[in-house]
């Protein structure tokens, strides 16, 4: 899906629905950053680091540090961090233990609440923890489309939904990924992008905010489910990111 800030332009099985991996921690980011704005106490403050959480078929279940990309948040466990901070981890590193620790603490419901605010509920939907096994097996899951993700990424850059200052806030820490071997990696050097993908094995998904210094922005949000080898689909998210560049930039020069 390519789309410019005020809409989809190009469109290829956008509403197709495939399993979320991570980009669903963009929704729980701006759940977070609308239940703030509303003074909603679970979205304030800190939060205690632990890494047993509750499954939503009950009984609990415990996430493994050796799943995750975030050694510095799990070295504090049993200490109280920062919400905002904690979703600093979430977006930049991909941090799966920051993001049940915020979506634990807002709840479920304020991250539904929000996409259906957003008109996004058809699109993407959070139904369970990262790492709760026993509600996947269940059948409850996250999902998401490129047609609901490009759309999220647009509405923040635009201040859809936010305040501009918490709409900032959300497109500097996307800014700040470090995971950048998908779309970004087809860009050229230093031109601007916010990026989240998400992966496990046979999924890849990427979705960027590009700011262009000549021409307008646009989002690309790119889905794949399929059994090709990841370095493969890593590839053709560059080159797609890469045609996509060239070719927004003529059109706009």
């Amino acid at each position: 899906m390519l789309s410019g800030l005020d809409g989809p332009l190009v469109a290829r099985d956008a509403h197709a629905s495939h399993y979320a991996a991570s980009t669903i921690k963009v929704a729980v980011l701006a759940a977070l950053l609308a239940a703030r704005a509303r003074g909603e106490r679970g979205a304030l403050g800190a939060a205690l680091v632990h890494a047993r959480f509750p499954s939503r078929t009950g009984g609990r279940f415990e996430l493994s540090q050796g799943d995750d990309q975030d050694d510095a948040t799990w070295a504090r466990l049993g200490e109280r961090v920062e919400l905002l901070k904690l979703a600093e981890a979430m977006i930049t590193v991909s941090s799966n233990i920051a993001t049940d620790l915020i979506a634990e603490r807002i709840g479920l419901a304020t991250v539904a609440d929000f996409l259906t605010r957003a008109d996004l509920a058809t699109e993407l939907s959070m139904e369970r923890l990262i790492g709760d096994a026993d509600a996947e097996a269940s059948g409850l899951t996250n999902t998401v489309t490129a047609a609901g993700l490009a759309a999220l990424f647009a509405g923040l850059a635009n201040d859809a939904w936010l305040s501009a200052d918490d709409s900032e806030v959300a497109v500097s820490m996307l800014a700040r990924q470090t995971h950048l071997d998908g779309l970004p990696a087809g860009l050229p050097p230093r031109v601007w992008s916010a990026s989240k993908g998400g992966w496990v094995p046979g999924v890849r998904h990427d979705v960027a905010l590009v700011r262009p210094a000549k021409a307008p922005p646009y989002v690309l949000a790119v889905c794949t489910t399929s059994g090709v080898a990841g370095d493969a689909v890593l590839a053709l998210l560059g080159r797609l990111s890469a045609i996509t560049y060239q070719e927004w930039t003529r059109w706009h020069a």
